[in-house]
């Protein structure tokens, strides 16, 4: 009887140990979650990666790698505009990779809208372009070494023994201020863009797009998933939009996923 009484006291102590152990055990690194969804993908397990990952991003995590990603993952699954939402939000933190623009144009052709854009003067786009070569922490780094150089060579100018040579080390040591300063200008440029709202994808697979933010109103043209749009104001559950043609309307703010 007393032996009875001992093996389901130890029976009891065993089980409220695997209880608690199981209650207290660690939450997983990030590290282990992003080997996780790595290996659901590789397997072809699309839901199980983007499971994965949309943990971490709920966590908070944010980079561009985590959004590149996600729109693979979707990608492959089918979903075109979730993965152009993601493959936007990678670009917009880091416009100058080549990868994801690749796959976001891979994924445009997929989309039903195809919008010719307003045309944009051509100075204002080849600063664009020149802008999203790198990125905001890049264009930083840049500004401050042109801020050095210039100094240093300021130094020179005041130190310096001939007149041609003062000359030559100012002239040079302001073209580089220039620099510093449209460097720092990209950078800030492309901080406050990643740090923006007013653009978004839709994700719904169809959209209607109204003359007034209410269910009665006109319905004045169509979107589908993958195309984006950007957000004018809010009303309720209503958005107004503008698209790169130029229309704008009303959309349900639930048919569009913010940038």
């Amino acid at each position: 009887m007393e032996m009875k009484r001992i093996l389901l006291a130890i029976a009891l102590v065993s089980f409220t140990s695997i209880l608690w152990a199981q209650e207290t055990e660690a939450p997983r690194s990030q590290a282990a979650i992003w080997k996780s969804a790595e290996d659901a993908y590789a397997v072809g397990d699309f839901d199980g990666a983007i499971r994965e990952y949309k943990s971490l991003e709920n966590s908070g995590a944010v980079s561009s790698s985590l959004f590149y990603n996600l729109g693979n993952a979707f990608y492959r699954k089918g979903s075109v505009g979730k993965a152009i939402l993601y493959y936007e939000r990678a670009l917009k933190l880091d416009p100058a990779d080549q990868d994801i623009k690749h796959n976001l144009d891979m994924a445009r052709v997929h989309t039903l809208d195809k919008i010719d854009s307003v045309p944009q003067f051509i100075l204002v786009e080849w600063v664009r372009n020149l802008r999203n070569k790198l990125s905001s922490n890049a264009w930083a780094i840049v500004s401050l070494i042109f801020l050095a150089i210039s100094v240093a060579l300021l130094l020179l100018c005041k130190f310096g023994r001939s007149t041609s040579s003062r000359r030559f080390y100012f002239i040079i040591a302001m073209v580089l201020l220039v620099l510093t300063l449209f460097s720092f200008l990209f950078s800030l440029s492309l901080a406050r863009q990643a740090s923006g709202n007013d653009t978004a994808v839709v994700v719904e697979n169809i959209g209607s797009v109204k003359s007034s933010p209410a269910a009665g109103g006109n319905s004045i043209f169509v979107l589908h998933e993958g195309t984006k749009v950007k957000i004018l104001e809010k009303v309720e559950q209503w958005s107004k939009i503008e698209i790169q043609d130029g229309r704008q309307g009303w959309i349900k703010t639930s048919d569009i996923e913010v940038i």
